[in-house]
């Protein structure tokens, strides 16, 4: 029971960090959020690693593709944070649904793993729905093709599903949790030489309680506890029976986003949603 209340927790915060970015970026940067998020939220993970007595043990080659992982979530965040200055937070929880397809295609790519018949199926019912996201139904003008923030977060979805691929084989040998702090720590040291010396430091003196909120939720509960909630919820169901509790992630952030942000649920976004989520069901049942 604690673990689907864990994993349930978790998929609730990851859906409402969108929300949570959209409501900072009227205050700072993309950088400079991501550089708040990583200093508050980095000695929060530290603190989890050290009360759960976790140890930090890796080889020099891993240590390698350890770096190399850091060097590509930290584009991923930064790409995802800026396609949110010019998007929705419901677009993204949809769009961002994507990236177990992306994986698969990916990992067929640069890990020579097979593709099946379903996820081609899924791919191409989940891009029909992406691109009624982004067009908004306007499939015929050529006005959609600039929507700058969906592409960004589209984008994130395939620099996510690089990070895994990058990391997969030392996760499965190694303590997850060990390996997200290992690869956090750099950029939080990286952000935070950025935030000495380029950030305004009265700016958050000035930010009212719901942007104060925001950053609490996304520095300790999006970066630090959510990944170690998502850990142990995996490590008591298993990582199929895991999964499932995904699909709450974009109701989440379109609940949110329209409660908090007043954004819009119309017709093409709501069939557009439909696609990306049966593309991905699509693509995951399993051949008889």
């Amino acid at each position: 029971m604690l673990a689907r209340v864990l994993l349930f927790l978790w998929v609730v915060i990851w859906g409402s960090t969108f929300v949570a970015t959209k409501i900072m970026l009227d205050y700072v940067n993309p950088a400079e959020l991501l550089g708040l998020r990583l200093i508050i939220g980095v000695p929060v993970m530290a603190a989890v690693v050290l009360a759960k007595r976790i140890k930090i043990q890796f080889t020099a080659r891993e240590y390698i593709n350890l770096m190399l992982g850091s060097a590509v979530v930290t584009a991923h965040f930064l790409i995802q944070i800026t396609g949110l200055k010019y998007t929705t937070a419901t677009n993204t929880g949809w769009i961002i649904s994507v990236t177990p397809l992306a994986l698969a295609v990916l990992s067929y790519f640069f890990l020579k793993e097979r593709i099946s018949r379903n996820i081609v199926i899924g791919i191409i019912v989940a891009t029909a729905g992406v691109m009624l996201l982004v067009s908004r139904g306007n499939l015929g003008q050529l006005g959609w093709l600039k929507s700058v923030g969906d592409w960004l977060i589209l984008v994130s979805a395939h620099t996510w599903a690089i990070y895994t691929i990058v990391v997969r084989n030392i996760s499965q040998r190694k303590d997850p949790l060990a390996i997200t702090f290992v690869i956090f720590l750099p950029i939080a040291v990286l952000m935070t030489a950025y935030l000495l010396i380029e950030f305004d430091w009265a700016i958050l003196s000035t930010l009212p309680a719901r942007a104060w909120g925001a950053l609490i939720l996304l520095a300790v509960f999006g970066t630090a506890l959510a990944h170690w909630w998502w850990q142990e919820g995996v490590a008591a169901l298993g990582a199929a029976r895991a999964g499932i509790f995904l699909y709450v992630e974009p109701l989440t952030a379109t609940a949110l986003g329209v409660a908090l942000l007043h954004e819009q649920f119309g017709l093409f976004t709501a069939i557009g949603a439909t696609c990306v989520i049966g593309g991905i069901l699509i693509a995951e049942r399993k051949r008889n």
